[in-house]
Order: structure tokens, then sequence, then C-alpha cells
């Protein structure tokens, strides 16, 4: 399966896997080894989280590998809310997973970091594929959507990721993602021009609510052309996310741990995934009952109250639904007129 084809199953209508108890997933499995970031991506909820920074325990990591491979899982991804490349262990998360049986380990970076040194600690370590996030494909719009002037930087760091494949012999996946808001919507064909010859594919996806977190990509960022109602979501039925605390979330960019459903460091993954507060939202999803939840206001695009799922896990952050931020960087790039 092709990086279009897991972005489209993302989206897909999956009815089959809507029930209570679905099968254990086998490839959605995301661990957030850190939810640190160099970068300040205009759509991105991580400017404004106020969630302590931090990194999940490799003793608990590791266990939790384990725990998903005995149950099914055979592809991992070590990212979520965060850079994987600022978590120096990354290379030994990478070689743990092969040794246990994965088939298929990936990481996503804004490329950034990816020195050639550290490309080829992860590639050696076994890593299958890697996808760089630039969602502009010129400097001065790149600076101004990823916050950081590092468009040539992470231009070269896609190089090498090409020449180290020529080198080393191992045939790993080379990726290109393009996030577009209405600024950037129209240079779709610039990426093919920009990008030649340096990813294996280069795809597409349309900014959308990261999980609710951001209800001003609906009033500020979107695309002209998106005209979605209602965005379905297969997250709570196919997907293992894990937060660098050690919790169970139905949403894979958690920022303020609001979709928390169980805490492993108490229960099993098993029982998480099958407990009754995972149960719970999976019956809210399918009546489209997520009132309260913030899940309700990305499948609705809505900007409603919410509170967390599971208190104790999370400290409300006041600033959720606070586009100040936002807006200040549009007025500062001249983008939307200061009231």
């Amino acid at each position: 399966m092709d990086l279009q084809e897991r972005v489209s199953l993302k989206k897909a209508n999956r009815e089959e896997l809507y029930c209570l108890e679905p099968p254990f997933p086998k490839t959605n499995f995301l661990m957030e080894l850190s939810n640190a970031c160099n970068h300040e991506c205009i759509f991105c909820a991580h400017q404004k989280m106020q969630r302590k920074i931090g990194k999940m325990n490799q003793a608990f990591a590791f266990d939790i590998l384990q725990q998903a491979y005995d149950l099914g899982t055979r592809e991992v991804g070590f990212y979520a809310t965060g850079e994987p490349f600022l978590v120096n262990e990354l290379p030994e998360y990478i070689k743990k997973a092969k040794e246990i049986g994965y088939t298929y380990v990936y990481l996503t970076s804004n490329g950034a970091l990816a020195t050639p040194e550290k490309i080829r600690a992860v590639i050696d370590a076994g890593l299958d594929s890697i996808k760089f996030s630039i969602n502009a494909p010129e400097r001065k719009m790149y600076a101004f959507i990823h916050g950081r002037d590092d468009f040539d930087t992470v231009v070269e760091h896609l190089q090498y990721l090409n020449q180290y494949r020529k080198e080393c012999g191992r045939q790993y996946k080379i990726y290109v993602t393009g996030i577009l808001t209405k600024y950037t919507e129209g240079m779709k064909d610039m990426y093919f021009d920009v990008f030649d010859g340096m990813a294996d594919q280069i795809v597409f996806k349309t900014v959308y609510n990261q999980g609710g977190y951001m209800p001003e990509i609906d009033t500020l960022l979107r695309c002209d052309c998106d005209h979605e109602i209602m965005r379905r979501c297969n997250l709570p039925f196919d997907a293992i996310s894990i937060t660098y605390e050690g919790y169970l979330s139905i949403e894979n960019a958690d920022y303020e741990n609001m979709l928390i459903v169980a805490d492993l460091n108490k229960v099993s993954l098993h029982d998480g995934w099958y407990g009754e507060k995972m149960k719970d939202m999976r019956r809210r999803f399918m009546e489209n009952d997520l009132g309260g939840t913030l899940c309700d206001g990305c499948v609705n695009h809505a900007c409603r109250p919410a509170k967390p799922i599971t208190p104790e896990c999370s400290e409300m952050n006041e600033y959720v639904f606070d586009d100040t931020l936002v807006r200040k960087r549009l007025i500062k790039a001249g983008y939307l007129a200061e009231v």
C-alpha cells in the first residue's frame, strides 16, 4: 500500500469496522515519543499547546511495542504531536521495533533536523519509510506556514535521503506531503517541479481541524475548494495512539490529552482498547452523539464547548479555541486586515 492509499483509507467509509469491539488494529499505530517540536506551523495546535513538554519512558515504550505486536499489530510510526528527530534515542526505538518483528516502521518529520548523521542512524536501524511534511514549495511561503525559514535546509536533507538510499542499498520509501491551506492550494503543480526525482510520491491533504483543536482553520485557513460538512473518522475503530505519558487516546494528535480513554501505565493495551471508555466513545461516533467532546468540533466542523474525556489526564487549556495566534500571523503577512 502506498502513501496515497493510506491517506485515502483514513477517510474512507469503513462501516464494517463500526462496532463497539472492532478487531485490534494491524497497521495504524502511532507512538508519541515526545511532544516537543521545532516548528510552529500556522495550522497546528502545537503553537498554543500548554501541556508539559516531555519524553516517553523507554522501558514503557518497549513494553507497549511488544504488547501491540502480540495483539497482531505489524506497523508502527514514531511521531504524533512532536518532531521525532528531537528524540536522540529515535534509532533505538526503530531497532527495537524491527527486532520485535514489525514489518513496517515509519516516521513523519518536518525534515529540518534530519541531518545526514541522523538520517544514516535511523535508516541503519531499519526504518522502512520516511515522510517529510513540507507545507509550501517555495521559501517565502514556507517560512510563513512553518514559522521557520528552513526550506533550503529541508530540501538539502531530502536530497541526502535519496543519496544515502543509493549508497546503502536499502530501498526505504521517501515521501513528501503538503498540507494545503487557502494560501497554498494553488501551488500543487509547483511541488512536482521543485521536488521532481526527490520523492517516491507527493501527497496532498487539505487542512482540517486537527481533532477539534483548531476551529479557526474553518474560518481562517480552510481551502476554498473544501466544502466538507462532516468529516468521517475511523480512528476510534482502527488506530492506536499513545501519548508520551503512556495514555491511550482516540486521536493521533491529542495536544492537551483531552481524548484519553485509558492510562496504559495502569491497564494493559488490550484492556484499554476494549475498555468501557473506548467503547462508549465508539458508540458516540456511531450515533454522532459527540456533543461536549473535542471530536464534535472535528467531525462536525463545530466550535462548541468541550471537556476532557478523562479529566485527571488533562489540564484544560483555556486557549484551545482562541484564534489570536493565527490571526496575528495572517495580519503580519498582509493576508488579513487588522480590526
